[in-house]
């Protein structure tokens, strides 16, 4: 009886977490036809993966992160950075050549 309890209790703290797993990028993207940086477009995006605010140590990883960011502009950026498709325009990173020094910057 006391594993029943148990199992009880794995399977409800697990529950939601396997809710949230099976919202696609397809489904939160139908929240791009709300306007931008809007209080509409993050409720859309809350109503799809409801906010769940802690402490968070670092950017997130998956779309289901987002809804750990408790400040709502965060949490509206951090879900278009998922959704947005990519933009073509990358910053590349330029290495200096073989055998040059890069500058430091002067101590003062």
């Amino acid at each position: 009886m006391k594993a029943l309890y148990i199992l009880f209790a794995v399977a409800g703290m697990n529950l939601p977490t396997l809710a949230t797993a099976q919202i696609s990028l397809e489904a939160l993207r139908s929240c791009l036809e709300v306007e931008d940086q809007t209080k509409d477009r993050l409720d859309c995006y809350d109503d799809k993966i409801k906010p769940t605010p802690k402490q968070t140590s670092g950017p997130a990883k998956t779309v289901q992160d987002c809804r750990f960011l408790k400040e709502e502009d965060e949490r509206l950026n951090c879900f278009n950075r998922f959704v947005n498709p990519p933009s073509k325009i990358q910053q590349k990173v330029t290495k200096p050549a073989a055998g040059t020094k890069v500058p430091r910057p002067a101590k003062q």
